[in-house]
C-alpha cells in the first residue's frame, strides 16, 4: 500500500507552518500545539529537516526553526527525500549500496516497464508540487505523463 509516514506528513506541515512564517524562529511546541500534534514526534521531523538542509536551527533562549527561503522552488519531492531519504514506489529501479538492483527477478518481470513508468509519473508529481503552493493552498494542475 502507498502512503505516506506520519514523519513525512508532520514534515510537510511543520514546512508549511514555517514557509508562512518566513524567517521567524519558531519553537516545535508552537507547531505541534497549532496542528495538535505531540512535541517529540514534531521535535524529531524539525532535526531531520535541519539536517536535511531544508530549515534552521536557532539555539539558546528564544530558539527553534525558521524557514529563511524562498517556499517556491522547494519541492513535495525534496521534502520527502529530505524524511524519508531517496525513494521509490517500486524495488525495480532500487539499489543497495553497491549499487546492484535490489530486484531479484528485474530482467524477467513482467511489469517492470509499467513500474517504472508509474513510478516516475508518481515522481514527477511530487516534483511539480511545491512548498510555495502548499503555504497558498494551491494544488497545481500536475501532469501524470510519466516522462
Amino acid at each position: 500500500m502507498l502512503k505516506i509516514s506520519k514523519l513525512t506528513d508532520y514534515g510537510l506541515l511543520a514546512c508549511v507552518y514555517l514557509a508562512r512564517k518566513q524567517g521567524q524562529v519558531v519553537a516545535a511546541r508552537e507547531i505541534a500545539g497549532f496542528y495538535h500534534l505531540p512535541v517529540p514526534m514534531v521535535t524529531k521531523v524539525l532535526k531531520t529537516l535541519h539536517h536535511g538542509g531544508l530549515i534552521n536551527s536557532h539555539r539558546g533562549a528564544g530558539g527553534g526553526y525558521s524557514f529563511d527561503a524562498d517556499a517556491e522552488p522547494v519541492t513535495l519531492g525534496h521534502l520527502i527525500e529530505a524524511l524519508e531519504g531517496p525513494w521509490d514506489l517500486v524495488e525495480c529501479e532500487t539499489t543497495d549500496d553497491t549499487g546492484h538492483a535490489i530486484c531479484a527477478i528485474r530482467v524477467a518481470c513482467p511489469s517492470r516497464r509499467f513500474m517504472f513508468g508509474i513510478n516516475q509519473a508518481i515522481k514527477g508529481a511530487f516534483e511539480q508540487v511545491t512548498l510555495g503552493d502548499l503555504t497558498r493552498g494551491v494544488l497545481p494542475a500536475v501532469a501524470f505523463s510519466g516522462s
